[in-house]
């Protein structure tokens, strides 16, 4: 019974034991697993999340988090161009607020409203103007010239342009496939009289609502402002005698102003900063036109030649209310604008100016708008567009897409940039065919020669091979770049493969394990009259697949990650390996993408170890049974 009961303690401390060693061996493979899995959650982050370092980014499961993302692709990524658009004065993406309590009816006209405005008042949203990712509406106007012309020939003969690829980056090639310039909010932009420019057009047509953005001039009016001023609100209400109490408060008049100081800063910023498009002239101001047009060019001759016209008198040339097409009309009626027209007879036209002309319209009373949006106006001209309201309805009503687009976009680069950039993937695939290949030829052969034919020096020989596993590989390549070098091989193939066939420690591996291979095996074919190859190809590589799988291995991780060497003898970027590609990536890519092109390149490793697991395992187990 006393022994009964040793033996039983002994049974439970050692399964005590055994449990606490996997507990250690879980912990531990926890240690190798959660690195990894924090490489994949960054890759799907952009810089607004990436500093978090969850398992699980949030934006998958907070539609507030969505929103901050939302917003800073939707607006390049500029936080100063967002304040801008939105008429908000945040320091960074991370502080603007979710709208949880939106107001719907407001949002819903404006929605309307927005619908009927003309192109040159909307922005292409997801634009990338500073982005370093490849933006949303590019992928998308590519896909659709794909889809209109069928192929790069036909686009190039189309546009007159020269284009290699569909997806070529403009960091590589100043000639890459990209849309025009589409940012209404700048001074000099202007529709183009090109077919690429038309078809921009269509293709903008035909965009969903959320890649499309709304120019706000009443915020690039408030940042004018404050960047002449400063940015206290209290300052400019004192300045112009309005009672503001935040920069959504502050909006351009549409024609001058009674008050003097804002007169002035509104005259200011028409002639100065004020889109041209935006602006119409009224034609009271046809002398003073005239006028400029006599003191600029002298005689009505002079203008003919330069416009190609037969004006007969002066006040036959007409005045514009717009900027007119013609180049040099518009160079001379931009520059009246800028100089010359007289303030009273100027107006802006901006989208929030015609937003609230349109509740005028549909509402006629303040007090009927109060009602049906709950505020507390006290006149149409103090309505704000709900901006921010509308950017998180809309991204609700999309937020599949959406986050389905954040899920995906740095992979999606990643893979654009491999397989557009040289020949990556096929000269890695040529590196670990082909030196695998050699490998498994080379190494066993002369482990086989070493284990069945006792030299007078094996000893000798396995001594020099394992000397050479004492030196590190920076040592070799200096020698090793001299000689591929004299032998004309830099910049090819056999330079990779080469200087890898041979491997001193595989050589001593499979020696000492086609040594503990049984002999009476050989001896029985030989008995049979089996030759030497049929030794070698029915007998030795068969019970050999075990560790002839562990060097595979560890010959496609070597070839599949060499950069140094490869950089190093093949500096052609046409022959430059996927490590080497990724390696240079880094200069330029976010960190979000680094970690997605390290994933990407973590999963053949991944999947080769997978599919060798099995004949790994036996090549441990094997000699533990024997």
């Amino acid at each position: 019974m006393p022994i009964i009961s040793i033996v039983g303690r002994r049974q439970r401390r050692m399964k005590v034991f055994l449990a606490l060693l996997y507990l250690v061996l879980a912990l531990g493979a926890l240690t190798m697993v959660y690195p990894f899995l924090m490489m994949v959650a960054l890759s799907f982050t952009s810089s607004l999340d990436q500093h978090e370092f969850r398992v699980l980014p949030r934006y998958w499961y907070d539609d507030r988090v969505l929103f901050r993302k939302y917003l800073e692709a939707r607006y390049d990524e500029d936080i100063n161009y967002c304040n801008r658009f939105l008429q908000r004065d945040d320091a960074q993406f991370e502080d603007i607020p979710a709208p949880l309590h939106p107001n719907r009816r407001a949002v819903a006209d404006w929605q309307e409203f927005s619908r009927s405005l003309p192109l040159d008042y909307v922005n292409l949203a997801c634009a990338g103007t500073v982005s370093r990712l490849t933006p949303e509406a590019m992928w998308r106007y590519r896909a659709w010239l794909e889809r209109r012309f069928g192929s790069l020939e036909r686009l190039n003969a189309a546009y007159h342009e020269a284009h290699t690829s569909w997806n070529e980056r403009s960091a590589w090639n100043e000639s890459a496939l990209s849309y025009p310039v589409d940012q209404w909010q700048y001074r000099q932009t202007r529709e183009l009289p090109t077919r690429k420019y038309r078809d921009f057009l269509a293709f903008k047509r035909a965009l969903p609502r959320r890649m499309l953005v709304v120019v706000n001039m009443d915020g690039m009016w408030s940042d004018w402002l404050q960047s002449q001023y400063g940015r206290k609100v209290g300052a400019l209400a004192k300045r112009h005698g309005a009672p503001y109490r935040s920069i959504g408060d502050l909006h351009l008049p549409e024609r001058l102003p009674r008050q003097a100081n804002l007169a002035q800063d509104w005259l200011t910023f028409l002639r100065r900063e004020c889109p041209f498009h935006f602006i119409r002239v009224d034609a009271a101001a046809s002398p003073a036109y005239h006028a400029y047009l006599q003191r600029r060019y002298g005689s009505l001759a002079a203008l003919n030649q330069s416009y190609g016209s037969q004006y007969e008198r002066w006040e036959q040339v007409p005045l514009s209310p717009g900027p007119p097409p013609g180049e040099t009309a518009r160079l001379d009626w931009s520059d009246f604008v800028a100089s010359a027209a007289p303030p009273a007879f100027l107006r802006v036209v901006t989208p929030e100016i015609r937003y609230r002309q349109w509740l005028t319209h549909r509402y006629r009373t303040v007090s009927r708008l109060n009602a049906a949006y709950g505020t507390s106006y006290r006149a149409f001209a103090q309505v704000s567009p709900p901006r921010l309201d509308d950017e998180w309805l809309t991204m609700l009503a999309a937020r599949r897409e959406v986050r389905l687009e954040f899920v995906r976009r740095n992979y999606r680069e990643v893979l654009q940039f491999v397989v557009t950039h040289g020949r990556a993937l096929w000269n890695t695939a040529v590196l670990v065919v082909g030196l695998l290949a050699v490998t498994l030829v080379v190494n066993p052969l002369a482990a086989y020669a070493l284990s069945r034919y006792r030299l007078p020096g094996t000893y000798k020989i396995l001594l020099f091979l394992l000397a050479t596993m004492a030196f590190p590989a920076e040592v070799t390549m200096i020698p090793g770049f001299l000689l591929l070098k004299s032998a004309h091989l830099l910049n090819t193939f056999w330079a990779l493969i080469l200087p890898a066939m041979a491997s001193g420690y595989s050589i001593f591996l499979l020696k000492g394990f086609f040594d503990s291979l049984p002999q009476e095996l050989y001896e029985s074919a030989l008995m049979d009259g089996a030759r030497e190859h049929t030794l070698f190809l029915r007998i030795t590589i068969p019970l050999s697949k075990p560790v002839l799988a562990v060097i595979a291995l560890g010959t496609f991780t070597v070839a599949y990650g060499s950069f140094m060497w490869a950089f190093l003898v093949c500096q052609d970027p046409k022959m430059w390996t996927l490590m080497v590609w990724l390696y240079q990536m880094q200069t330029w890519a976010p960190q979000p993408m680094i970690m997605a092109a390290l994933t990407l390149a973590a999963i053949p490793t991944l999947l080769v170890f997978v599919f060798c697991q099995n004949i790994i395992m036996r090549g441990i187990i094997l000699p533990v049974e024997k």
